[in-house]
């Protein structure tokens, strides 16, 4: 369930009087829910969704649950990749957390932030730790760090209708990374899906039973080890072409994925962005009878 908030505590967080807030509320501005004793209690998501469209500060992030920092560093300009590098290069998780709020209340989405800031500060830092100027726990730091700043994005905005389309994605069983997959999540649950990452190291197997059981509309995996083995390739066909008698479409994506490779797999589609993964989500029924 989503977090709710007093009209006190919102005030507070955004520096305006409670009044004021009250009547925003009354007026739509806000949105805001009433509790069974006739109480105004307003969701966090409706207070972002609100500063964005309004630019307005956050006077009090820790209102929100949010870095105090918020709005003390570097702001989303031309220097915003070079800070997100910085931040998760050196481990600072509260500027990190920061930067990414500040880029979502600029007006960036979710997506935008894993495809345009995420993933090219470590291609950066990847490109670094070849060189031997960075550390292999830097990198692994960072990406727990980012792992779990993409998931609070998800607080920013309203979760999606009880009967949104219904997708999950994963990693395969010789693939540890878990990162991808969450950025899937978060960049389709933006997108109105109710959509859900399995993490890291399943096979092939499991994810059928997952497709069975769970009935999505789309399936996504993501390849940050590529596919070599004939066997494996095999296993992948299978999975694929069950996948489409179940009309469950199959998105595959990640660095893991040569042309050569591609040129072996059969799926729906192949997703070199998020912002392809959810425009491709797009093109499918807006709407899932499954039970999900």
């Amino acid at each position: 369930m989503e977090d709710l908030l007093s009209p006190k505590q919102v005030a507070k967080a955004i520096g305006s009087s409670e009044a004021s807030l009250k009547r925003w509320c009354d007026k739509g501005i806000i949105e805001a829910v009433r509790t069974a004793g006739g109480h105004r209690r307003i969701p966090v998501s409706s207070v972002m969704q609100f500063l964005r469209e309004a630019g307005r500060p956050l006077v009090n992030p820790k209102v929100l649950g949010l870095p105090a920092t918020i709005g003390q560093g570097a702001k989303p300009d031309g220097r915003a990749l070079a800070h997100v590098t910085e931040t998760l290069e050196s481990g600072d998780e509260d500027r990190f957390r920061a930067t990414l709020m500040e880029l979502y209340l600029a007006g960036k989405s979710a997506c935008e932030i894993c495809d345009h800031f995420i993933a090219p500060a470590f291609d950066e830092i990847g490109s670094r730790w070849q060189h031997g100027d960075v550390e292999v726990y830097q990198e692994r730091r960072g990406v727990e760090i980012c792992t779990r700043a993409v998931i609070e994005l998800r607080a920013a905005f309203s979760p999606p209708a009880h009967d949104a389309c219904y997708a999950f994605g994963a990693t395969l069983d010789d693939d540890p990374y878990t990162l991808p997959t969450t950025m899937a999540e978060v960049a389709l649950r933006e997108a109105g899906w109710r959509a859900e990452s399995f993490g890291a190291g399943h096979p092939l197997s499991t994810l059928r039973a997952a497709l069975v059981d769970r009935r999505p509309r789309l399936i996504w995996v993501s390849f940050s080890v590529e596919p070599r083995s004939d066997t494996r390739l095999a296993e992948w066909t299978e999975f694929y072409e069950f996948a489409a008698r179940e009309n469950v479409a199959v998105a595959v994506g990640g660095r893991g994925l040569s042309e050569n490779a591609r040129s072996r797999m059969s799926y729906s589609a192949h997703c070199d962005r998020l912002s392809h993964l959810v425009a491709f989500a797009s093109t499918l029924s807006s709407r899932n009878s499954g039970p999900g």
